[in-house]
């Protein structure tokens, strides 16, 4: 199904923040992030994703034409089957319909500006190919998602790695967290967060994605280049 076609029934991307405790002590070094008891969420629109279709494509990203510091973040991300409002746990999990390993680009720079001044940090998380997922899996095919390390190598060399297991939000937690606040849609997707080990891209850096049976890689262009 092509991307517009697919965009057009998800409703929204929830994204989830701070959900592995490694990352958590990460972002206070950096940014001078506090701790939280519950987990952040924020939203990215259906017009920001790119998607790979198949096991082993390589996915053009697109980094913002006014440059900036640009970090990967790599994690699981969710699929959902039906939406709800005040889901239960129960509910939650029997909504998760099939996974996958994704990006949440950040503009670093304009984040930690909109942090330091108390502001929404939008601008850091929406532009241009901000978010990207790999081939899905249905959760009855990969039933040890949890378990099972995904991996994210930049030029070759690892700079992530986690396990879904170590969230200190389980999926459908996050799935129940969420629907507390809005009603969640059939098709919407969560990412669950990531793990330490985010850092800068630039333009020509590519990077490979790999979780149980799938893997996909990107490449990273500048603004004004074509894909």
């Amino acid at each position: 199904m092509p991307d517009k076609e697919r965009n057009l029934l998800m409703d929204k991307i929830v994204c989830v923040g701070k959900n592995y405790a490694d990352h958590v002590k990460e972002m206070a070094a950096m940014l001078g992030d506090a701790s939280s008891e519950k987990p952040v969420l924020f939203l990215k629109p259906p017009s920001v994703l790119r998607e790979a279709k198949a096991v082993g494509e390589v996915l053009p990203l697109r980094l913002p034409p006014d440059g900036g510091l640009v970090h990967h973040e790599c994690e699981i991300v969710l699929r959902l089957s039906r939406g709800g409002f005040h889901m239960s746990l129960e509910e939650a999990r029997d909504a998760i319909q099939a996974v996958t390993l994704g990006l949440d680009m950040t503009r670093r720079d304009l984040q930690a500006a909109a942090k330091q001044k108390g502001q929404p940090w939008t601008t850091g998380k929406v532009f241009l190919d901000a978010a990207a997922v790999g081939p899905w899996v249905l959760v009855e095919e990969f039933p040890n998602y949890l378990e099972t390390p995904f991996r994210f190598f930049l030029g070759g060399k690892l700079r992530q790695e986690g396990r879904g297991a170590e969230m200190l939000t389980s999926p459908s937690e996050c799935v129940a967290y969420a629907s507390s606040f809005f009603p969640l849609c059939a098709g919407d997707l969560i990412f669950t967060g990531t793990p330490s080990g985010v850092g800068p891209v630039v333009g020509g850096d590519t990077a490979q994605l790999e979780w149980g049976p799938m893997h996909f890689s990107t490449r990273w262009v500048n603004g004004t280049e074509a894909t």
